[in-house]
Parts: structure tokens; C-alpha cells; sequence
């Protein structure tokens, strides 16, 4: 019995050892969103980033705290992750006209930067590379 129970908490020990290193807070820099914060956590083999404060552009696009950011987080190979990110695109007056997930690649620079990207079908635009650091 004493066995299975240290065996049990060793198993538990290392699994918290090797715990994604997307999970905990990230922080959005080097853009009109900076500042923004986004909290990532995991949830049945997936993980998903939740807005925890929103800044710059986002404030003004109308994200609001609790929002999922990103979605469907999986692991495509070493520090690269497939999934979704909340996008609300604007006309050229500035109102929203749609709001919609758009598929993005998650790339771990090193332990504290993070680099979130997607592309336009016709030219690039702000928010195409989001750089965010863990905080």
C-alpha cells in the first residue's frame, strides 16, 4: 500500500514537472495591443487562452475580459502548437463587421517570449504577428 502511494505521488510529481509551458499568463507587446493579457489553461487534452485584461486596440475593438482568445491550442511538434485566435475585423470607417475565430500557429521562442501568427490572403495587416511574454 505504502508503495502505490509514493509511486502515485512521484507520478504526480513528474507530471507537474512536465506541465506545457503555454499554460500561465502571457502579456501582449510591441503592438496597438500592448498590455493586453491573456491567460492559458488546459482543458481535455486542448488548451485555451482567456483574456484577463485588454488594452490598446482590443479595448477599442471591444474584447472584454473572460473572452477566449485562443482556442483549440494543440502541440504540432517541439515548441509549435496549432490553433484559433478571436479576430474582429473593421471597415475602412472603423466598425467591427465580423467577429470569428481564424486558425494561427503558436511558436515558443524561448521560455518567456511567444510568438502568435497568421496570415491575409492579400496583404499583411496588424496583428498577423503577435508577440506576447510570459509573465
Amino acid at each position: 500500500m505504502k508503495k502505490i502511494l509514493i509511486l502515485g505521488t512521484l507520478a504526480l510529481i513528474a507530471a507537474a514537472c512536465q506541465r506545457n509551458p503555454l499554460v500561465g499568463q502571457w502579456e501582449r507587446y510591441g503592438d496597438d495591443a500592448a498590455g493586453s493579457i491573456v491567460e492559458v489553461e488546459g482543458s481535455g487534452g486542448k488548451f485555451f487562452g482567456k483574456l484577463v485584461k485588454v488594452s490598446g486596440v482590443l479595448e477599442r475593438l471591444e474584447f472584454e475580459e473572460n473572452d477566449i482568445k485562443w482556442r483549440d491550442i494543440e502541440l504540432m511538434g517541439a515548441s509549435k502548437w496549432s490553433g484559433q485566435d478571436l479576430i474582429k475585423e473593421i471597415d475602412s470607417t472603423g466598425a467591427i463587421v465580423s467577429v470569428g475565430y481564424k486558425d494561427v500557429y503558436f511558436v515558443l521562442i524561448n521560455d518567456s517570449e511567444l510568438e502568435v501568427r497568421w496570415f491575409a490572403k492579400e496583404k499583411e495587416f496588424v496583428g498577423t504577428v503577435q508577440r506576447w511574454r510570459k509573465l
